[in-house]
């Protein structure tokens, strides 16, 4: 399992290598730097973070039996952080509440 989990943050490495690269063709100079960008801190956790979230969700996979081979898990791992994003805003939803707040916000708290 552990090797899948290191093929997904492979995966996230990827991912991140094509980021910066379609970011720095925006950019005059690297993509993080000021005034161009948020600088060098928060852009490492950021990609600190994405690591995170490949690896753990490749490792999920891998245990739950999901993953047959290292190519699956690399792909897994450049997909995890919009997977994820996906799945918690759907979990969300299903909260009690989620749609009466999705419809009136705020009014709907009053009421």
């Amino acid at each position: 399992m552990w090797q899948y989990a290191l093929w997904g943050l492979a995966g996230a490495a990827m991912n991140r290598a094509l980021v910066l690269l379609e970011a720095s063709q925006h950019a005059k100079g690297w993509p993080w730097r000021e005034p161009y960008g948020p600088g060098a801190g928060p852009y490492w956790i950021a990609t600190l973070l994405h690591f995170i979230i490949a690896t753990v969700v490749t490792a999920a996979a891998a245990q739950a039996g999901y993953i047959p081979n290292a190519l699956v898990a690399v792909g897994i791992g450049a997909a995890a952080p919009i997977a994820v994003k996906k799945v918690a805003g759907y979990t969300l939803g299903l909260l009690p509440g989620a749609q009466d707040e999705a419809k009136g916000g705020d009014d709907a708290r009053r009421t």
